[in-house]
């Protein structure tokens, strides 16, 4: 059962566009009556992340950590195996620390809207490149997931419609990247009943 949960994550995490009261962490945290810190970086990478392990999470002592980057990555075309790599070696550093670790698979590089280039860079290959990496990261962290028998919280679907369009109602300013208060209370709610369903805390 879960204790203490430490998220592990970029701007989705950290709840960029909302204060830190709603985002989902902290949502979580009052849903569950669990501890949670969020300890997302907005721009943050998979490699970024696993620098940052041993004193975001370990020092923190939790009995759980859900790991969830990659967006960044995928837009800056960093390699798949790179990002399979960091995770990977982030759960093993968990394992190793008697820490439960969770795979969290966000909703980003999916779907995105384009950007306006003159506030943000747009994808290094090309928006149809990111959705199509983004498709391949998730399916190939599931298969790393189920051959090794971790717990995995995907979120992939959860902003699409019922013919598989975004619905941008969910989102920071319509940009398909960022959730907004609604947003961060529907990630919050997947999360939680996620966790519920895998017996991780009680209901």
């Amino acid at each position: 059962m879960i204790k203490k949960l430490v998220c592990l994550g970029d701007s989705l995490t950290e709840g960029l566009g909302v204060s830190k009261v709603a985002a989902w962490p902290a949502l979580l945290q009052a849903q569950l009556r669990i501890e949670v810190i969020n300890k997302g970086i907005s721009g943050d990478t998979t490699t970024g992340m696993l620098g940052r392990f041993y004193s975001d999470v370990i020092m923190q002592s939790p009995s759980h950590v859900l790991i969830m980057g990659g967006g960044n990555d995928l837009w800056w075309d960093v390699p798949i195996n790179v990002m399979l790599a960091n995770v990977y070696a982030m759960v093993k550093q968990a394992l190793h620390h008697q820490i439960t670790p969770i795979i969290g698979i966000s909703s980003a590089g999916f779907n995105p809207a384009k950007m306006d280039a003159s506030t943000v860079w747009e994808p290094i290959g090309g928006y149809e490149k990111l959705c199509e990496a983004g498709q391949h990261y998730a399916n190939q962290l599931k298969q790393m997931a189920r051959t090794n028998a971790w717990r995995v919280v995907s979120l992939q679907d959860l902003f699409l419609q019922g013919e598989g369009t975004v619905d941008h109602s969910f989102y920071e300013g319509g940009d398909g990247l960022h959730p907004n208060e609604k947003g961060h209370k529907k990630i919050a709610q997947a999360i939680a009943e996620s966790l519920m369903n895998q017996a991780m805390v009680s209901s």
